[in-house]
């Protein structure tokens, strides 16, 4: 109170030498005293609340996000800045320095605001994603010209917005140019004024034609263009609300500056233009932010990758090696007691007992782990035997009746397998079964380390990938510092090696349960999952546990807070989804029917699994592949959305197409930032009067 009676004093003080007489100079020293007690910082913010909890998640505001500050910002600035026109006593101190120049330099604060805006967004990156929209048909033909009106409505303005910047940053700009500008701003054709009543009329039209947001919306509910953007549909249509307000921002500075520069320099008094123009951009403001808030909550924040152009082992994908494995052998080597009684549908689960008169078993690898699922296809047949460099048994099998096994070519090593009678009742017949055998060049191993971002350092996860390092497959993460509102520090990007595990036996492996988990016939299951943090929290780290037998997903999550970009990090939690088979919400089996090698398929793969499934890794087709392959692969492309984004959740998905054995892939969701998008209320951003910038008066 002592504080804002001396200001009042002080304010008393220096009006009251103003007024004595344009005789009597007025004194630096009490501008300069009059103007710290106006200025001091920029604009603030509100204090966050916090949810009850131990985890005391910040409650949302209508001053979390950029865009909606610098939307109450700038409103609040314009009418400051016309109450120093208007005020006599503010017009007096401007017209201590040059007015023109002030208010200029007023706008300083929302041109570096709206320049970190666009580096967040990443404009040219957006452009390109709404440009290359794979879309198809009507779809394609009524986006197309749509979306480039937006963009030549929003260059206009840019175009615009260029000189305006160039002004604030120069240091001897004249007066006749911001003149110059201010009337052509005013009075072209198209004027400005002009350009932000089409693009109002182009992104919200009065009448029932599309409106940009739940256009946009539609054509990103579903569809094989989503895997080719280099961010979630959220994430993208939230970019894309914050180049549409920035643009409207922009302009209705320009316009006021405008305004204002044409009463200073005597052109008219504007009252009705600026008051005019305050209420629209209001109005308009507040239609945009209604249609976005509408429609974002249910924008999807997933983001996965496509297939690439050309697939490469260890680059686009990994494998699974060997785990079940098509596998020739006549049910007398599997009968204990050598006999011929059964069929081979009988030997669900055998071993590899014997080998009778050293006939085709001597000429093959012995499967020495277990032998599951054989069957018979016929009693004789010629054998195409593989060289072994990829890990094969047989390239392909032909049967006496004309059945045929994988794709006949030519072939170095051929050998005829007949099947026999044996005392004339017994008919020893050769099955094709699938052989589970843990070997040096058999990879089935996956970590259950956990990969985790640097929390301590305020490191969050911005995308995942799976790695092999020799014979286990890791899940791997890309960690970078946290901003705030949701912005991410580029340059401090890495992904980050993954704890490795010593052991390279594979004996050793499989018995280090504790580290490794080591697929079988019986564990081979995988849990497809989309796991989310709770609001508030986000993605700080993924790792694989074992679960009722199958390979399942956890992810680590850590409250943040928003408007800091600071995580509590001793407050982070694994969360996971613990539905099995067997629980009262059991999950589905997701087959895959009839596989063949993933990287034959002749086009896309496409997503064919939801939360709550499994698949199962098993061995590709006894007919297209004569079972060799185990499939799926394992997509490892890198899971990182284009502009870094907080992530709040992590998935494990399969996508495929019948006939064909797929990849089995990870994917992220981004941070869900409608939560944030908020009206104002009664809350409004609080103005320091940082341009008026007494203390620079020349003495």
């Amino acid at each position: 109170m002592a504080h804002c009676l001396n200001f009042i004093c002080l304010m008393a003080t220096m009006m009251a030498t103003l007024v004595m007489g344009n005789d009597q100079h007025v004194p630096a020293l009490i501008l300069k005293q009059a103007a710290d007690q106006l200025l001091a910082a920029p604009f603030g913010k509100s204090e966050p609340q916090y949810q009850h909890g131990p985890s005391r998640v910040e409650v949302p505001s209508a001053q979390d996000l950029l865009i909606r500050r610098l939307q109450g910002e700038l409103a609040l600035r314009v009418e400051d800045n016309w109450l120093s026109l208007n005020d006599p006593q503010r017009w007096a101190i401007m017209q201590t320095k040059d007015p023109a120049r002030q208010i200029l330099k007023s706008f300083v604060q929302i041109k570096t605001s709206s320049a970190r805006l666009e580096e967040a967004v990443n404009v040219e990156g957006l452009e390109r994603a709404l440009n290359g929209l794979q879309l198809e048909g009507e779809a394609r033909d009524e986006w197309v010209p749509f979306w480039e009106t937006v963009r030549r409505e929003v260059g206009k303005i840019a175009q615009f917005y260029n000189y305006f910047k160039g002004y604030i940053e120069s240091e001897d700009i004249s007066g006749d140019s911001l003149l110059d500008f201010a009337t052509s701003v005013t009075t072209a054709s198209p004027s400005l004024s002009s350009m932000l009543q089409s693009l109002h009329e182009t992104v919200q039209p009065t009448d029932s034609s599309k409106h940009l947001f739940p256009f946009l919306h539609k054509l990103l509910e579903e569809g094989e263009h989503l895997c080719g953007m280099s961010q979630s549909p959220h994430q993208l249509m939230f970019n894309l609300y914050n180049i549409i307000a920035l643009t409207e921002i922009k302009g209705y500075a320009m316009l006021q500056f405008s305004y204002m520069m044409l009463k200073i320099y005597g052109k008219g008094n504007f009252t009705v233009e600026e008051q005019r123009a305050r209420e629209k951009f209001e109005v308009q403001a507040k239609e945009k932010m209604e249609s976005i808030k509408l429609v974002l909550p249910s924008m999807s924040r997933e983001y996965l990758k496509c297939d690439p152009d050309h697939q490469m082992e260890g680059e686009t994908f990994l494998q699974v090696t060997r785990l079940l494995q098509g596998y020739i052998e006549n049910e007398v080597d599997m009968s204990p007691t050598q006999n011929c009684k059964s069929e081979c549908s009988a030997y669900n689960y055998a071993e590899s007992n014997s080998c009778f008169k050293d006939l085709f078993c001597a000429k093959q690898p012995k499967c020495k782990g277990r032998i599951f699922d054989c069957q018979f296809f016929n009693a004789d047949a010629w054998v195409c035997m593989a060289d072994g460099s990829e890990g094969r048994r047989y390239d392909w099998v032909e049967y006496e009746n004309g059945i045929q096994l994988g794709n006949k070519g030519t072939c170095k090593n051929k050998i005829k397998v007949d099947s026999w009678w044996r005392w004339i009742f017994w008919h020893c017949s050769y099955c094709m079964c699938k052989c589970d055998e843990i070997t040096d060049d058999s990879h089935r191993f996956w970590s259950l380390l956990p990969a985790t971002a640097d929390t301590a350092n305020n490191k969050v996860v911005t995308g995942v990938r799976f790695t092999k390092i020799g014979k286990v497959i890791y899940p791997e993460i890309e960690q970078a510092t946290a901003l705030e509102e949701g912005g991410i520090d580029e340059s401090s990007r890495e992904w980050v090696k993954p704890l490795e595990i010593s052991e390279t036996d594979s004996n050793r492996l499989a018995a280090n349960t504790s580290a490794v988990f080591t697929m079988s016939y019986e564990q081979r299951a995988v849990d497809l999952d989309s796991l989310v943090a709770p609001p508030g929290q986000v993605l700080t780290g993924v790792k694989l546990r074992r679960l009722g037998g199958h390979l399942n997903l956890e992810i680590q999550a850590t409250p943040v807070k928003f408007r800091e970009g600071k995580l509590l990090s001793d407050r982070s939690t694994w969360i996971g989804n613990d539905n099995t088979p067997a629980t009262n919400k059991p999950r589905t089996f997701l087959p895959i029917i009839m596989p063949d090698v993933p990287t034959k398929l002749q086009g896309r793969n496409k997503v064919d699994s939801t939360t709550d499934q499994y698949l199962q890794f098993d061995a590709t087709s006894a007919h297209k592949d004569v079972s060799q392959t185990t499939i799926p692969f394992i997509d490892s492309q890198s899971v990182s959305p284009q502009p870094s984004t907080w992530l709040a959740g992590a998935g494990l998905y399969h996508k495929g197409q019948v006939g064909y054995g797929g990849f089995l892939g990870l994917k992220v969701s981004s941070y869900d930032f409608s939560r944030h998008l908020i009206p104002g209320g009664a809350e409004r951003p609080v103005l320091r009067y940082q341009f008026v910038r007494a203390e620079d008066v020349q003495k």
